[in-house]
């Protein structure tokens, strides 16, 4: 099992140069998705939703204030037990499509950046934010990420991805932590784990308000993916069902969810 600490070097990166440009007081234009994380005191907003595909760990950072100050939450692989460190968050650096914001302590010394691939410039479309990874000293923490997804949440068991695709539909992906998964590749920059399960030719079952639900039938179960778009009415999670009976059913603790069904 691949284990993390939050230390003197962190790595975040905020894949909105909107909510980067908001905390500057520049307006934002409209978001592609909604990223939610659930520390115990109910679902707070964050600018991105990091499941490390070479940690134990899902790193998010909250929206900067006007002094760019952030704090950078850890949770832990399995069981989402939370960590928190406060950053200031340093204007982009842009070079060849990638984008780097730099972490600072509040003294300025430099703790990491935040990495993101331009999302003009992925194929055949970023729906969620583009971060690729997040340094903090020595230590650097792949990102979870992949064109056209749809949902990207965390479970305390397992991460689940559903994307869209040209001719089968939607995909499901679930990551289970009890497994050392083997990192691969995506397009664009993207990147990925093999998958403990992958579904395709779901389809977009229900929506109800704020509330989406993805379906997928495998082997006579019924996987069902739902999350909310709506901040007011966060939440999400992942139920399998059998002849009729849920037999699991497992929340987000943290999610991103495109706004695009």
């Amino acid at each position: 099992m691949r284990r993390w600490t939050i230390g003197a070097a962190a790595s975040v990166m905020v894949v909105g140069a909107a909510i980067l440009a908001g905390a500057a007081g520049a307006q934002a234009p409209a978001p592609q998705s909604i990223s939610l994380q659930n520390t115990g005191q109910g679902w707070q907003p964050v600018v991105f939703v990091c499941d490390s595909t070479n940690r134990d760990r899902v790193l998010t950072l909250s929206a900067p204030a006007r002094d760019r100050t952030a704090t950078l939450t850890a949770f832990a692989k399995p069981g989402l037990a939370t960590r928190t460190m406060e950053v200031r968050v340093g204007a982009s650096e842009a070079g060849m499509s990638q984008i780097w914001y730099p972490l600072t302590d509040a003294n300025g010394r430099t703790l990491g950046n935040v990495h993101a691939v331009n999302p003009g410039v992925v194929e055949p479309g970023a729906t969620t934010p583009t971060v690729t990874s997040i340094a903090l000293g020595d230590d650097t923490s792949s990102c979870r990420f992949a064109p056209q997804t749809r949902v990207l949440g965390v479970t305390p068991k397992r991460s689940i991805q559903i994307t869209r695709t040209e001719n089968r539909g939607y995909r499901y992906r679930s990551y289970n932590y009890d497994s050392n998964l083997p990192e691969v590749s995506q397009p664009w920059g993207g990147r990925d784990t093999r998958a403990s399960l992958t579904i395709d030719n779901g389809r977009l079952f229900a929506q109800r308000g704020g509330t989406r639900v993805y379906q997928f039938e495998n082997g006579g179960y019924v996987y069902r993916v739902l999350a909310s778009t709506d901040a007011t009415q966060a939440g999400g999670g992942v139920q399998v069902w059998h002849a009729g009976k849920l037999v699991l059913a497992e929340r987000f603790g943290a999610y991103t969810a495109a706004v695009q069904p």
